[in-house]
C-alpha cells in the first residue's frame, strides 16, 4: 500500500511549482512557524536540516534564520541503517550519499538537534507523513524524543510540503512518527498548542 502511495506522490511532485505569491507565502507561513516555536522554547542551540533532492522543498533558506538566533545547524548523514546529525555551515563542501542524498563530511561533528526539518511525499492532516520507506526519520525522531524528553525539554518536528501533496490518509504503523508541524503554502498544521 505504502509503496504503491510512495509512486503516486513521486510523479505528483515531480510536477509541482509554485509561483512568485505562493513562494512568498510559503516563507512567511515557515517564519511563523518558527516563531511559533521559538517564541516557548528559547533554549535550543540545535536543528536539523535537510538536503533538498528531487523537487523537495529546500529549507536552506533557514540558514539565516537560524543564525540569527545563534543556532547550529545540522545535516542527517545516513549509515547503513541509521541517520545522525553532523554539524553543518551553508558553504561547507557536502558529498553524496550511497542513497544519493547530500552530507556534510563523516567527520564533522555529531549533534543532537531539539528542532528538525523534515522532508516528504504525502502527508494527511492528522500529521502522519510518507517518507521514502527505509525509516531513517522515524527511527531519528524515536531517539530525539526519547532524548530530550530525558531532559525535559520540547523536542519539535517540522515537515515541509507543498499544499498539494496533502492525501486523505495515509497508513500508519506503529513504528511511524507524527510530525508537531506541517507547513504549506496555503496553512501551517500543528498538533502543539503553541499560544
Amino acid at each position: 500500500m505504502k509503496n504503491n502511495l510512495r509512486i503516486i506522490a513521486k510523479r505528483k511532485r515531480k510536477l509541482i511549482s509554485l509561483d512568485t505569491e505562493d513562494k512568498n507565502t510559503f516563507l512567511k507561513n515557515i517564519n511563523s512557524c518558527f516563531d511559533r516555536v521559538f517564541s516557548i522554547e528559547k533554549s535550543v542551540k540545535e536543528a536539523g536540516l535537510y538536503y533538498p533532492i528531487f523537487n523537495e522543498i529546500s529549507p536552506l533558506v533557514f540558514i539565516e534564520y537560524f543564525k540569527d538566533n545563534n543556532i547550529t545547524t545540522a545535516l542527517p548523514v545516513v549509515n547503513s541503517n541509521s541517520m545522525v546529525f553532523k554539524k553543518w555551515f551553508k558553504k561547507e563542501k557536502l558529498q553524496k550519499s550511497h542513497i544519493g542524498t547530500y552530507e556534510p563530511l563523516r567527520t564533522n561533528k555529531t549533534i543532537l538537534p531539539q528542532i528538525i526539518v523534515v522532508p516528504m511525499l504525502m502527508f494527511d492532516r492528522k500529521l502522519n507523513r510518507l517518507g521514502y520507506g527505509a525509516g531513517y526519520y522515524d527511527k531519528s525522531i524515536s531517539i530525539l524524543k526519547r532524548y530530550f524528553d530525558k531532559k525535559q525539554k520540547n523536542f519539535i518536528t517540522i515537515g515541509l510540503a507543498y499544499s498539494e501533496q496533502e492525501t486523505k490518509s495515509i497508513p500508519y504503523e506503529s513504528h511511524d512518527q507524527k510530525l508537531d508541524f506541517i507547513v504549506t503554502e496555503k496553512e501551517i498544521l500543528s498538533k502543539v498548542n503553541l499560544n
